[in-house]
């Protein structure tokens, strides 16, 4: 009886090490962020195919979320925001769903007699990417979330490192003028390159967005161009230049190198 008892005890640490989770609450936030991390490249890999402009948002963890009605735990997100031409929407939707890697799950819905279009896709590791967008729009955001998950003294917040900002994110924000000073996000792709956004917030309203940004979108594909939001693609790399509060805010997102 005893032996028995030591073997049960034995597989039941190995299982905790080797086997596959059942349930979210067997992966703390520390490893919930790296599948986050690894699925959020994947996403914008798949995202940032022609016509489209792309940008990837920083991490976000939330506190006070209940893995049991007696535990709290955090939660941890991420958002990658695709516009695409007028028109253009569905698809874009299936583009990138087909793009995505082999494993991922994807369910493309549609409702209010085509109107209203749904993104569901399951990235593995019980990592859910959702977003929803009118039939008309031309922007998507897609929202990679954990769920509740069990904190952990391991978390790391940090992205991987990215190079620099391409000169391109230079020559927006000095068209415009100078904002906060810049930040990256960044995510590993499946090829293990690094994509990041570069960002400048707080930059000066222009009245004139396209004169102010001509020397710097000659020649580019014009993805997305009104009142609200300018969104081009500079050959792989995506600019965006949109709302922040009364100010602006200038994103430029690098390709993936595969």
């Amino acid at each position: 009886m005893a032996a028995w008892i030591v073997v049960v005890a034995v597989l039941a640490v190995w299982s905790v090490g080797h086997e596959r989770a059942t349930v979210p609450e067997q992966r703390d936030i520390a490893l919930a962020v790296t599948d986050l991390q690894r699925a959020a490249g994947a996403v914008v890999a798949a995202a940032e195919g022609p016509g489209r402009a792309v940008v990837l948002g920083e991490l976000e963890l939330v506190d006070g979320c209940r893995v049991t009605p007696v535990r709290e735990g955090v939660a941890g997100a991420r958002d990658v925001t695709v516009y695409v031409p007028q028109g253009e929407m569905k698809a874009s939707m299936e583009a990138i769903s087909e793009a995505l890697p082999g494993g991922y799950r994807t369910e493309l819905g549609e409702g209010r007699g085509g109107t209203r279009l749904s993104f569901h896709s399951d990235a593995g590791d019980f990592i859910g990417v959702d977003g929803t967008a009118e039939a008309t729009a031309q922007a998507l955001t897609l929202r990679l979330s954990t769920g509740c998950r069990p904190r952990s003294d391991d978390l790391d917040r940090e992205d991987p490192q990215a190079g620099p900002a391409p000169a391109i994110f230079q020559r927006a924000v000095q068209a415009l003028g100078q904002g906060d000073t810049p930040e990256t996000f960044a995510a590993l792709c499946p090829d293990k390159s690094i994509v990041a956004t570069h960002v400048a917030a707080g930059v000066p309203m222009s009245k004139d967005l396209a004169a102010a940004l001509a020397t710097v979108t000659d020649g580019a594909e014009v993805i997305r161009a009104d009142k609200s939001v300018r969104a081009y693609r500079i050959g792989a790399d995506s600019l965006v230049v949109s709302p922040d509060g009364d100010l602006l805010r200038v994103s430029v997102t690098t390709a993936c190198a595969g």
